[in-house]
């Protein structure tokens, strides 16, 4: 049996390889399978060592480095609306159609994601950052940029969050759109839409088709001090390790 040292060590590599796994979405190209059959095995192997899931050893800052699905199906926002959906074929038909409306002809691209857990608080905080016409062009003939890039932090905040056994619960409260040094803000909108909250859970629950509140659970599939496995309601994958630099500052998660 191999090492935990060697197991996560191969796992760092491929997670780096593959772009954080989205070398291996079958949307965009059905490529390095290998690599996803790798990974599999090395989450089993780890899934057998012996490991303590506690409030202390999960609380504090994470950030995604792989995901078997696309990367911002990791935030409770979507996990809400892949278990209120209730259906993985229509679950995946929305992200799909959503991939497809951001990510086209690569307008928007998703940054570093970060996950900060407070038992004390009760609260799970989401974040995601994304740039907007990163590179835009005239095909073949153009040289220059057309637009420049933009861009923010997508915060989302769930409450009530409880740890029951291997499993972290939680429910949708609200998001926002905050400022990322080095990028900057979308002209217009960002007076308007950018660093106030917008709260999801009470819009969600005035839709007539919704018929519970934003809920979403995910398990814990492999935990120790540098990394965090979790699987969400369907099997999908999302593999986490403590950040060497902070994304989430109080200042920009505070409640105000």
């Amino acid at each position: 049996m191999k090492e935990i040292g060697e197991i996560k060590s191969n796992i760092y590599k491929i997670a780096a390889v593959t772009d954080r796994g989205q070398r291996l979405n079958k949307l965009i190209s059905p490529m390095y399978e290998e690599k996803a059959n790798e990974m599999d095995e090395l989450i089993k192997a780890l899934k057998d060592f012996n490991f303590e899931i506690s409030e202390k050893s999960l609380s504090g800052e994470w950030e995604l480095i792989f995901s078997n699905v696309e990367l911002f199906r990791s935030s409770p926002f979507f996990l809400a609306i892949e278990k209120a959906l209730n259906d993985q074929a229509k679950s995946n038909l929305f992200f799909k159609l959503h991939q497809l409306q951001v990510g086209s002809f690569g307008i928007s691209t998703i940054g570093r994601i970060a996950q900060k857990i407070d038992f004390e608080k009760k609260e799970f905080i989401s974040s995601f950052d994304t740039t907007i016409f990163g590179l835009t062009t005239i095909p073949i003939l153009g040289w220059f940029k057309l637009l420049p890039t933009f861009g923010g932090r997508v915060i989302t905040l769930a409450s009530d969050l409880v740890l029951r056994n291997n499993l972290l619960d939680m429910n949708l409260q609200k998001t926002k759109v905050s400022k990322v040094d080095g990028l900057k803000k979308i002209p217009l909108f960002s007076e308007l839409l950018m660093d106030r909250w917008y709260p999801v859970k009470e819009v969600w629950n005035k839709l007539p088709w919704n018929k519970e509140s934003p809920n979403c659970q995910v398990s814990i599939i492999y935990l120790d001090e540098e990394m965090r496995i979790m699987q969400d309601m369907y099997g999908s994958i999302f593999i986490y390790i403590r950040p060497s630099i902070s994304l989430l500052s109080s200042n920009s998660i505070s409640n105000n």
